[in-house]
């Protein structure tokens, strides 16, 4: 089964010179499958200065309850679906492994028939000079 994510700011930092202009935050990632919840933590930075955004959100308004969809999204968007999926691998992960869920098969060359790969030549010594 899969897990099921939940966004939730844990910080932002606003520049005071700039009207708060919020210029980076942290997102924490929550993953739960049944009874198992596991979490990873990532930031995000905006960047540019309160002149350069069309919808400038006030701190006071970022920092309310419906803020914080505002916040993640801003957040989803700057990471990019790569970078989403990626954390919520990291998680997923995480879950699996307190599940003792096998999720990969690792199979080293010395378990196998394959021929031995090459000698790789070594530095040249700088002692002799």
């Amino acid at each position: 089964m899969a897990a099921t994510f939940t966004y939730k700011v844990k910080n932002l930092k606003a520049d005071p010179n700039d009207d708060n202009y919020v210029f980076e935050a942290t997102v924490d990632i929550f993953g739960t499958d049944g009874d198992v919840t596991k979490s990873t933590s990532c930031h995000c930075v905006f960047p540019g200065k309160k002149a350069d955004v069309t919808d400038f959100k006030s701190l006071d308004d970022l920092k309310k309850t419906e803020g914080e969809s505002t916040v993640v999204d801003w957040v989803k968007a700057g990471w990019t679906d790569y970078k989403v999926k990626k954390l919520e691998g990291f998680v997923q992960a995480a879950i699996d492994k307190h599940n003792k869920k096998a999720t990969e098969t690792e199979v080293a060359t010395t378990d196998t028939s394959y021929s031995a790969a090459p000698t790789v030549t070594p530095d040249p010594s700088t002692d002799a000079e």
